[in-house]
């Protein structure tokens, strides 16, 4: 069978191509519509936003904006540093993910709605989380924060103990049946005072 690229094949690259050079001319014109001055006053609160931390291109935009920056001149100077790598959404929204699961063990729904607080773009977030699926072992990661939590329970009845580590699992963002599946696993080895119900 051959491999060489249909007509339609080559077209996709050219017209992608067009389109971006076609988005940093009208960033570049709209740069040009402001004076000297105003264009240095964005670039030097732009480099003070970013040496505090990465930040998204969207709390860069309001940055800027919160300090009487134009907003057609904040979303230029976003362009021009997302086009020298000073923002780049996705590989903040990677490395957001790899400190939250290390430092608090997040699921994906705690994962995503933190990024989402940062204003991520949804493209970035999208791929990063799916980078992190592949990449992750979600049940080991689970049944360790399980195993932890119920350590720290004492000796309650087995069904307050199910509620209270799937209450723990959905704050972080872990539920389904993995989640249930690691509780009644952590459950099945605690003593016999938690694996029968109490009655009162």
């Amino acid at each position: 069978m051959s491999t060489e690229p249909d007509a339609g094949q080559w077209v996709a690259p050219v017209i992608s191509l067009a389109g971006a050079r076609a988005s940093r001319t009208g960033s570049d014109d709209a740069r040009q519509a402001f004076t000297d001055d105003e264009r240095a006053d964005a670039e030097r609160i732009s480099m003070r936003v970013l040496g505090r931390r990465g930040v998204s291109r969207r709390e860069l935009i309001e940055a800027l904006v919160e300090r009487d920056i134009a907003r057609d001149l904040a979303e230029a100077e976003a362009d021009r540093l997302e086009r020298v790598g000073l923002i780049d959404d996705t590989e903040l929204a990677r490395t957001l993910i790899e400190r939250l699961v290390t430092r608090k063990k997040l699921g994906r729904g705690a994962l995503k709605a933190e990024l989402q607080r940062r204003r991520l773009a949804p493209e970035a977030i999208d791929s990063a989380l799916a980078d992190h699926a592949d990449d992750v072992d979600t049940d080991a990661l689970i049944a360790e924060l399980v195993a932890d939590r119920a350590r720290r329970l004492g000796s309650i009845d087995r069904a307050t103990a199910e509620r209270r580590l799937l209450s723990y699992l959905q704050r972080k963002g872990h539920g389904g049946s993995a989640a249930q599946r690691a509780v009644r696993t952590a459950l099945d080895g605690a003593p016999a005072a938690r694996r029968t119900p109490r009655f009162e």
